[in-house]
């Protein structure tokens, strides 16, 4: 897989790289690398999408592999779902809204946020978000 997984422009908007198929027109994630990578165009996804289905992760993942709040009393459960981006594809990631506000069919932004690694550094990698505005319909 390439480092390149996704980009943020000046706008500080996130999308996703993918791989579209010069012969078929199908749309990978990730963008391929190595063997057969030259059968495939460098693409960015579209910013939005919505929210295809998801799941609360309500415990604190095993560490390792995992690095953050291990401990139950200080976790925070968050969301991680599919999100449909264009009509060829859904990207897995995690949803960073209020996980008692999520429902499949919601508009999703993409976005960037920073996680810790285990050598106490940080990475950046793309979420989702909500990208409804705060309504009463």
């Amino acid at each position: 897989m390439r480092d390149e997984v996704f980009v943020v422009d000046q706008a500080g908007k996130a999308r996703i790289v993918a791989g579209k198929n010069r012969t078929n027109g199908q749309i990978v994630f990730p963008y391929p690398d190595g063997e057969g990578e030259g059968a495939y165009e460098r693409i960015e996804l579209p910013q939005s999408g919505t929210l295809w289905t998801f799941t609360i992760q309500r415990i604190p993942p095993k560490n390792p592999p995992y690095v953050g709040v291990t401990n139950p009393d200080d976790y925070e459960p968050y969301g991680v779902g599919y999100v449909r981006l264009g009509d060829e594809i859904m990207i897995e990631g995690r949803l960073v809204a209020d996980p008692e506000s999520l429902r499949i069919g919601m508009p999703m932004d993409c976005v960037a946020i920073s996680l810790a690694k285990a050598d106490g550094g940080e990475m950046m990698t793309y979420a989702f978000a909500s990208s409804e505005q705060d309504n009463n319909s």
